[in-house]
């Protein structure tokens, strides 16, 4: 019978050090929060808080955000959108990981490409993103960058605004405005000036001589 109050005490000791360590503010911090999985019918949701409404499908957060379909992956420091229409909005530090394949804006079988921005408007139905501020696309052999930038995956098709560069190749096209065909490799350009720059053949010298030193990369001077 002497041993039940005493433990009674211990439990209520325990109790009272549990909610003092809940209140002390040096105590170490709780885990950080589960994240946050929200799977509409064109791509998937990853964040650690987020704001959903299950009913319309829109979402938002304020937390850095995964947003993802087959073969292609984007992160940012925060979205908004709905997952159920396929639309979303990302903003801060935005990276699109393409995978290349079939449905990559190159053509089939095309390799990996990175897209990075400060603002990326995400359309999933049409394969269409909209990159805003600091746009560029890159892959093994060709890049562009621009304050606009318009990526058509499902046309292949990439079109570029302001300060426009893009290059393919050894091919590089500077202009006010440039359209791409992925597939085709085949470019408009347009505004004042538009400059392509290429490197300039070296003629290949006849058999058992040698070019002449600094001939690498230049231009014959015209006879006199």
């Amino acid at each position: 019978m002497a041993r039940k109050p005493l433990r009674r005490r211990e439990l209520c000791a325990a109790a009272l050090a549990t909610l003092l360590a809940g209140l002390n503010p040096t105590a170490p911090a709780a885990a950080d929060p589960p994240p946050v999985r929200m799977a509409g019918r064109f791509y998937t949701i990853e964040t650690t808080a987020a704001h959903y409404n299950a009913g319309s499908g829109a979402f938002s957060t304020q937390a850095p955000v995964h947003i993802s379909r087959p073969g292609l992956d984007a992160f940012a420091d925060r979205a908004e959108g709905n997952a159920r229409g396929g639309v979303a909005v990302m903003r801060g530090n935005v990276r699109v990981h393409d995978a290349g394949g079939r449905s990559s804006p190159q053509g089939a079988g095309a390799a990996p490409a990175t897209l990075t921005c400060d603002e990326l408007d995400v359309d999933a139905k049409t394969d269409v993103y909209r990159a805003v501020g600091h746009a560029r696309y890159e892959t093994a052999t060709r890049s562009a960058a621009a304050d606009t930038m318009i990526l058509d995956r499902k046309h292949h098709t990439l079109h570029l605004a302001g300060a426009a560069t893009i290059s393919d190749g050894d091919t590089t096209v500077r202009a006010d405005v440039v359209d791409a065909d992925m597939a085709r490799h085949d470019t408009v350009a347009t505004g004042s000036p538009v400059v392509i720059t290429r490197p300039v053949a070296t003629p290949t010298p006849p058999e058992g001589t040698s070019s002449p030193p600094g001939s690498v990369g230049t231009m014959a001077s015209p006879p006199p």
